[in-house]
């Protein structure tokens, strides 16, 4: 009940836009019928396909992003013991767009989902409640005619825009015209959602578009985020990312050298066989990585050293990650309710183009012969999901 009332406060204010439909839907099937693509995929169905299994086409029903939701409305219920507007606005205008256009007791029963997908017990319950929302997920009316736009500009209704001027509109058959959007193909297009309104200042708000400006682009780079994510002209609609193994693995380079070494015990006044082993990993992407939210993903790279009889005798790990916490009153608070001048920003994610360096000296036993070291770099997206981007593996005799 608490959840309710609070969620009532905050999604009650939300439908504050010109809606592009008639009516309030009042139902889950309602909206979804309002923003249905079935016929989006009769005549796209190569990128249709792309778009489901993608990232983007899971934007509310992702164990990450449910996770997420669920941490900003509890965060705020314990903290604040109410939501605002604001609250809303961080998640729900970007993950489920149309939510514009859902009556407020709609709205209430999408927030109760969110909780009971995450926190119930019930597991059938739990599923039931993922397949309701997986009907609200952002789809092609999201990006192509939502926000197609930019903050400051309402689409037109019953316009699907693209990136280019079309002579014959092939839209007109199902009750629609199409017209060019010359923010669909530019990364400003992504920074609705992957930064923040244009107006807040980035000092207090880095968020993964302001890494793009100024650790790429200030750096002579000119690719889009569609270059890399839609691969350019073709237009993948699979807006390639971690999920993607490929692509991952060629977003980080991995260097390692291990040499045979000496090591002085200075306390025990004795020489000893060591090993000097240096890892380099070189960011090719073109923000700072990992990147994330709520649910802050990690890079983590691991050394491992074994002797010739297969004995671990070294290991060790480094995480690279990037994350804010949000203050007011000096208690941790949902992120719209923060304090601009209590905000914990920290970087510890690789920057583009700038190798991070971790060396290590490592003692071995006067009758160590050889060792292998080995450097693997994984990825991890959540804690029951982890990639790995990469594994090299040297041997180094040692001795004598």
């Amino acid at each position: 009940m608490k959840a309710l009332l609070a969620i009532i406060l905050i999604l009650s204010t939300v439908l504050i836009h010109h809606s592009a439909f008639s009516k309030q839907a009042a139902t889950i099937d309602e909206l979804a019928e309002m923003y249905d693509i079935k016929r989006c995929a009769e005549c796209h169905p190569d990128k249709y396909e792309d778009w489901k299994t993608s990232t983007m086409g899971n934007s509310v029903i992702d164990p990450r992003v449910l996770r997420g939701m669920r941490s900003f409305i509890r965060l705020a219920l314990d903290e604040e013991k109410t939501l605002t507007r604001k609250d809303l606005t961080i998640c729900l205008n970007c993950h489920i767009p149309q939510i514009k256009d859902a009556a407020p007791e709609l709205i209430i029963h999408i927030g109760d989902l969110i909780l009971t997908a995450v926190e119930d017990k019930d597991e059938e319950k739990k599923e039931a409640a993922k397949k309701e929302l997986s009907k609200l997920n952002l789809n092609c009316l999201g990006c192509h005619n939502l926000k197609a736009t930019g903050f400051k500009v309402t689409p037109e209704e019953k316009v699907i825009y693209g990136p280019d001027e079309i002579k014959d509109d092939p839209h007109a058959a199902i009750g629609f015209r199409t017209k060019k959007s010359d923010l669909l193909p530019t990364s400003e297009m992504c920074a609705q959602c992957h930064h923040c309104p244009p107006d807040v200042p980035w000092k207090d708000c880095p968020t993964l578009y302001t890494t793009y400006v100024e650790d790429f682009l200030h750096k002579g780079r000119k690719e889009t985020c569609q270059d890399c994510h839609m691969k350019g002209s073709e237009a993948v609609h699979k807006f390639l990312g971690p999920k993607d193994l490929d692509f991952l693995r060629s977003s980080v380079d991995i260097f390692l050298s291990a040499r045979a070494a000496r090591y002085i015990d200075m306390y025990e006044d004795r020489k000893m066989q060591a090993l000097f082993i240096k890892v380099a990993l070189t960011n090719k992407a073109g923000h700072v990585i990992p990147h994330g939210c709520a649910m802050m993903p990690k890079i983590i790279s691991e050394v491992r050293v074994t002797d010739q009889d297969g004995k671990e005798v070294f290991s060790n790990h480094k995480e690279y990650s990037v994350g804010d916490l949000y203050f007011k009153g000096g208690k941790q608070v949902a992120m719209a309710e923060w304090d601009v001048t209590a905000t914990e920003h920290f970087d510890l994610g690789l920057k583009p183009d700038e190798p991070a360096t971790s060396t290590f000296v490592v003692p071995l036993k006067a009758d160590t012969t050889y060792v292998s070291v080995e450097a693997e770099v994984k990825y991890l997206y959540t804690r029951d999901e982890i990639f790995s981007i990469g594994k090299v593996v040297q041997k180094v005799s040692v001795g004598d």
